[in-house]
């Protein structure tokens, strides 16, 4: 029964590993999506700071093609709402798995002073045997 219970562990806490690797490659995913949003926050500051009769150039591959001013800021809009909402489920999903590990982490917690009762609970046991012998 005792490698039962220690078998079950060891899946809690390879479970409780995994969910480790997935929350640090969720917050790297979460700290590029920071970044690329920051640039593209600064890219719209900049192109607000240009008049209306302003040159816009997008590079498309090794070409340089003129782009509308106003079209340029609503690309950059919309890239800068699809990051903001990319962060948002990422760091939900971040959340949750800090949530699915904290309950691992109880769990196994839970199953070690299961096993270090029934071990002190044998070892009373074997004293009293040896007491009565």
């Amino acid at each position: 029964m005792a490698s039962a219970g220690q078998a079950k562990m060891e899946s809690e806490i390879k479970a409780f590993q995994a969910l480790q690797k997935d929350k640090q490659d969720k917050q790297q995913q979460y700290s590029r999506l920071n970044g690329q949003y920051n640039e593209n926050d600064m890219v719209l500051k900049e192109l607000n700071l240009l008049e209306e009769d302003a040159n816009v150039y997008k590079l498309v591959g090794p070409v340089l093609l003129t782009q509308d001013l106003d079209e340029a800021r609503s690309n950059v809009e919309k890239r800068i709402q699809y990051i903001g909402d990319e962060m948002k489920r990422t760091q939900n999903h971040v959340n949750d798995l800090e949530s699915r590990m904290e309950e691992k982490k109880a769990k196994v917690g839970a199953m070690q002073q299961q096993q270090q009762a029934a071990k002190a609970a044998a070892q009373g046991k074997q004293q009293q045997q040896q007491v009565a012998q």
